[in-house]
């Protein structure tokens, strides 16, 4: 009997270990590897900590964070946040208010269900308004510059920055950095150049390219500017369909110091290509014998209507806001519109309004008392803003925003300001205090988010995404950075699959691009253009990828939907010739034609040939492009395999832009020549080749 109650009780020891798979058992703790530190962050500025910790027994922690200094920390329009970010670490963020100046002790805390640890993270919250912090690009001015491909072959453009408050600002190229994109600028120097000649192939592939700068003054400021490349084309003669219709009254002469708006309709049978371009000078030696070249472009932007008959408008700088009242000038412009009735090629219509000669305004400061625009509103000279003592500055993520003087009332700015230490210094030099966003930047706060919301940063716990349409999304701004707020998209591949992503947006409304990122938070494709609609196609491994969607416009408003489809087994196949490279060529004759070949994106094809002095190879490579992603090349290579006899870019000679490729090459000695076919940018697609001997 005793020996049996004994056994009992031992068993009912037992039972709940053995029974309750919910309960930890773990014995050791976890240990945080980053995180604690201290940090310094200015007001309106994000801070961004990794917190990373492990544990020998446990794989999955949750993080979290005590503020006992922050009483609103999780209540706030902007909270504070800590996002998981994988199974053992997550991101804490903190964007301070004016509120918030002075040191904060935050506790970092990391549990594995049973032990809890901590580490301190010591914020220190310095104000933003006791000078002028972002760095100011002072050139390039507009919005972009032209290269007119019939006169010109390379951008050469000078960069300057101007920091009131900083030693030393870093210019840097942000994405997209294409190809043959060079910066030259010294590491802390405010001034650089950039220079770009384009390939005729670029030049094919599209007219208009983004160049994103970014100065960072070391000290937490960051500003960033987008300016258009644009590649003026020479455009095909005799191309069916009807010109594009530019309708517009030419602006009357005005005496303001606001910016000029120039709208006009455009009318089109098939619907314009891009948004239409306004060219401007005020320094125009003879309108009737301008060179567009000379002008500076502003893309307009659709305020209503649809492509085949849409209002456009268009915003060029007051060119006397600098000068004296009763100072005139004179802004010549013209207007530039492309229509897309050669949908697969590039015979379309293009026509500059007026047909001869240039549209003309004179514009005069005023004089007497100016009243300008109102708290926050955009400007780009301090007499564009209220009163004679109001400023226009530089806030975050570069926007220039009017405020209000409070140099002699630092108690009487408006609600959600708050007066500045010092002084602050206008873009034209104006230096008095300012009621400045208690959150650092100027937001219309009309933008309201979608439904997906948080869904800011990478992480496991986003709801995954399937097969399907998304729609009824919205790009918002951040009233916490003055930078657009991101927008992620998570799926999860069991197979090797080729996905597509699509973000479908109207440019004319504001730009959003679309970056594609692994579990690892690496860049693996990216679709950054400057026109209608992002996308990416890639044949992806098995795992977790994530889809950012983001903007770089100030204040951005804008509406898209997501497409995503996924095609298992839709990957790029090597054909049965693999591998092909120049060791193990082809060898192919006259006459020879290949069928159901492949190539695969950072893949060649060789095929090797032999040649007499004198005579002439014709090849022919037959494929079908509907996607940029799909366009082939081909090449004659030297006998040793070391120099492209037909290099890059003919489109009448083997790379051209569209379906198929045909290329003729004269043998200048007898020998074994070879034959190269690649995708271009990492493209891909089936094929088949066909060899002459002339």
């Amino acid at each position: 009997m005793t020996r049996t109650l004994f056994l009992f009780l031992s068993l009912l020891l037992l039972l709940p270990v053995a029974c309750d798979p919910e309960k930890k058992t773990t014995s050791e703790k976890p240990v945080i590897v980053s995180g604690p530190s201290t940090r310094e962050v200015y007001v309106g500025t994000e801070l961004t900590v990794q917190v990373v910790a492990t544990d020998v027994d446990t794989p999955e922690l949750t993080f979290s964070f005590r503020a006992p200094t922050i009483p609103d920390a999780t209540t706030r329009p902007n909270p504070l946040t800590m996002t998981q970010s994988g199974a053992q670490s997550a991101y804490f963020r903190f964007t301070p208010t004016s509120a918030d100046v002075g040191d904060h002790f935050i506790d970092l805390v990391v549990s594995d269900g049973v032990h809890e640890v901590s580490g301190v993270l010591t914020v220190r919250v310095s104000s933003s308004t006791g000078s002028n912090p972002y760095p100011v690009f002072v050139a390039p001015l507009g919005s972009g510059t032209t290269l007119d491909l019939e006169q010109e072959t390379c951008f050469s453009i000078q960069i300057q920055v101007e920091d009131a408050d900083s030693s030393a600002v870093d210019i840097t190229l942000e994405e997209p950095v294409i190809e043959g994109y060079t910066l030259n600028a010294a590491a802390g120097a405010f001034t650089g150049s950039f220079s770009w000649c384009p390939t005729q192939k670029q030049a094919d592939e599209g007219d208009r390219f983004s160049l994103n700068l970014k100065a960072d003054d070391r000290e937490g400021h960051v500003t960033f500017k987008r300016y258009t490349l644009l590649l003026r084309r020479p455009v095909e003669t005799d191309c069916p369909g009807a010109d594009p219709v530019v309708t517009h009254t030419p602006t009357a002469a005005q005496e303001t110091v606001n910016d000029l708006a120039i709208t006009f309709t455009v009318t089109d049978d098939a619907g314009v290509f891009a948004a239409p371009v306004v060219y401007y000078s005020t320094s125009v030696a003879n309108p009737d014998a301008y060179y567009i070249g000379d002008l500076v472009p502003v893309t307009a932007q659709r305020i209503s209507g649809s492509p085949t008959n849409g209002q456009y408008r268009a915003t060029i700088p007051n060119p006397v806001v600098s000068l004296t009242p009763g100072a005139s000038r004179t802004v010549y412009y013209v207007i530039e519109a492309q229509d897309d009735d050669d949908t697969a090629g590039k015979c379309d219509h293009r026509v500059i309004a007026p047909a001869s000669g240039m549209y003309q305004t004179a514009v005069t400061h005023p004089t007497g008392t100016v009243t300008g625009a109102g708290l926050c509103e955009a400007c780009t000279a301090d007499v564009q803003c209220g009163g004679p003592n109001d400023a226009c500055v530089v806030l975050a993520g570069g926007q220039m925003r009017c405020l209000v003087d409070c140099q002699d009332d630092p108690d009487g700015c408006p609600n959600g300001t708050v007066c500045s230490v010092g002084p602050l210094i206008g873009v034209s030099g104006l230096s008095r205090r300012q009621c400045v966003p208690l959150s650092g930047s100027c937001v219309s706060g009309g933008c309201v988010a979608d439904s997906r919301e948080e869904d800011d940063a990478p992480s496991p716990s986003l709801p995954a995404i399937t097969d399907g349409t998304y729609s009824d999304l919205t790009m918002c701004m951040d009233p916490s950075t003055g930078l657009a707020d991101p927008d992620w998209f998570r799926f999860t591949l069991q197979t090797t699959t080729l996905a597509l992503i699509e973000v479908q947006f109207s440019h004319a409304r504001g730009d959003i691009d679309l970056r594609l990122r692994d579990a690892a938070n690496l860049v693996l494709d990216r679709s950054m253009g400057v026109t209608d609609n992002e996308t990416v196609v890639a044949c992806l491994d098995p795992g977790t990828y994530y889809a950012e969607v983001f903007s770089w416009d100030e204040d951005v408003n804008t509406s898209y939907d997501l497409v995503f489809e996924t095609i298992p087994g839709g990957c790029c196949v090597d054909d049965e010739w693999e591998p092909s490279d120049m060791q193990n060529a082809i060898p192919v004759m006259h006459g020879d034609i290949l069928d159901e070949l492949s190539i695969c994106s950072g893949d060649e094809d060789w095929f090797a040939i032999d040649l007499a002095a004198g005579q002439y190879l014709y090849v022919e490579v037959l494929f079908t492009q509907l996607t940029d992603m799909q366009d082939l090349d081909v090449y004659v290579v030297s006998p040793n395999g070391s120099t492209i006899l037909t290099p890059c870019c003919d489109p009448n000679n083997g790379q051209s832009a569209t379906s198929n490729e045909e290329l003729l090459f004269e043998a200048t000695s007898t020998a074994r020549y070879y034959v190269l076919v690649e995708g271009f940018y990492g493209s891909e697609n089936s094929y088949m080749i066909s060899f002459e001997i002339i």
